[in-house]
């Protein structure tokens, strides 16, 4: 969020059933509260509505809020009428952002990405770089569905001897077809869980600025125009958290150290962008798991079962056996007759289950795939702890999240970190990655059970 309005409170007007209402708008992180107070008749606003508020700095605020509360009364002679709300979304500009505006293109900054953006010789080139010249940024870039995704260093001139400074990475999101904020929203997603997974720690995007459709100029004080652009804040509704991980730092999965590692990083994101449709259930698994770090609760084991199961690949496959198991149920139908029991449909529906490999089969063929090592024993204590890791989640389904001692919670972190590596790999050597690429293994990282003792 922008300083200028981070941790402060505004006063705002807005005019609802064609009477004008006073009120503040107070803004954080986590949190946009609006109170608006109306001193003449009673006044009702649909929780559902955008409204625009005009701000002590002559900008508008168009708030969609959470919900509102009905309104209350002073108990006063002179009776003044409330409303308070929580806002959702909150895009400030020169004017009210209407509800047919559409959003051409947007920027946004990153938090700490592990190193994953180093790019040092872009970085030298723009500080050797004079003025007149118009120094290479750039670096990822990366299109799919009519959205450009670019990466690049932002850098300033100082005028008193020509020299160029280099500042933070930012990203800017082009799209062909103009996009509405819930479809930027999702966008953001994409974005997120990809510089997540490709760093190794979570990364958050943030100060968002848009570029609308129409009305690309906006009127400068004292006359002239400027290049419109809005601010779009999505408040986070959690307090903020400062992660530091200067003492325990995982390494990151990709880089962009050079120009070989940058165009493995590009084609990455390519596939993140091509894939999102199908992939999203297990590249959203993924973020909840790197956010937990080092906290193994009920929900980490729960979370680490569906990543493995939403991931493509991870199905369980048909078995070609139809035939084989039609003669089953005939003999099956027939010798239940037999006896005199009428079973025919829970027996079908029994042998029908044998159409899939069993969860076993599926274990060992998922394991012989992506740990390629000859290592028998390893593999075997894999397999025993994928299905040590099931057996815990269904206990944890019927409420029972108890560890008698620190060997059987070891044995539940161990078994949650095995079904995590075996997601985590499915979906890197699903990424477009040359084969000798290596990645690390430091603290926290989905691959530190391949070297468990």
């Amino acid at each position: 969020m922008e300083k200028s309005y981070n941790g402060n409170t505004l006063l705002c007007r807005t005019e609802i059933e064609s009477k004008l209402v006073a009120g503040r708008i107070s803004f954080s992180p986590e949190r946009i509260k609006v109170k608006l107070v109306g001193f003449e008749d009673f006044f009702y606003f649909e929780g559902e509505d955008t409204i625009s508020l005009r701000l002590e700095d002559n900008k508008y605020c168009t708030a969609r809020p959470f919900s509102t509360s009905p309104g209350s009364t002073s108990s006063a002679h002179d009776i003044c009428h409330f409303l308070e709300f929580d806002v959702r979304q909150a895009i400030i500009g020169f004017r009210p952002w209407n509800s047919d505006d559409r959003i051409k293109e947007f920027h946004f900054s990153l938090s700490d990405t592990n190193g994953l953006l180093e790019a040092p010789d872009i970085r030298l080139a723009i500080k050797e770089s004079k003025i007149g010249d118009d120094p290479k940024t750039r670096i990822i870039e990366a299109s799919s569905g009519g959205a450009t995704v670019t990466i690049s260093y932002s850098y300033s001139i100082d005028w008193r001897d020509g020299k160029y400074s280099v500042s933070d990475a930012y990203g800017c999101v082009k799209f062909e077809k103009p996009q509405s904020t819930g479809e930027v929203s999702e966008f953001v997603a994409v974005l997120r869980t990809f510089f997540t997974m490709a760093a190794g720690i979570e990364v958050q995007t943030s100060d968002y600025w848009i570029t609308p459709q129409k009305d690309h100029e906006q009127p400068l004080l004292g006359g002239g125009t400027a290049p419109a652009s809005f601010q779009l804040i999505w408040p986070t509704r959690q307090k903020e958290k400062f992660e530091n991980f200067k003492v325990h730092r995982p390494t990151s999965v990709l880089r962009c150290f050079d120009e070989t590692e940058r165009a493995s990083t590009n084609k990455c994101l390519q596939f993140w962008m091509d894939n999102w449709a199908a992939w999203k259930p297990a590249f959203t698994g993924l973020l909840l798991a790197t956010r937990e770090g080092n906290t193994f609760d009920r929900n980490r084991i729960v979370n680490a079962c569906k990543w493995l199961e939403s991931t493509p690949g991870a199905e369980q496959r048909n078995l070609q056996v139809d035939g084989e198991l039609q003669q089953v149920l005939n003999v099956a139908i027939g010798k239940a007759e037999d006896l005199g029991l009428n079973l025919r449909e829970r027996i079908s529906g029994a042998i029908n289950n044998l159409k899939t490999e069993s969860r076993n089969d599926l274990f060992k063929r998922l394991l012989d795939i992506q740990v390629p090592q000859n290592n028998p024993e390893f593999k075997s204590r894999f397999l025993k702890d994928m299905h040590k890791a099931y057996s815990i989640r269904g206990s944890f389904a019927h409420r029972k999240f108890e560890h008698k001692n620190d060997e059987e919670f070891g044995e539940y972190v161990r078994c949650t970190q095995a079904v995590e590596a075996l997601a985590f790999l499915l979906l890197f050597r699903s990424l477009p990655l040359p084969n000798d690429h290596h990645w690390g293994h430091g603290p926290n990282n989905f691959t530190e059970y391949l070297h468990l003792p």
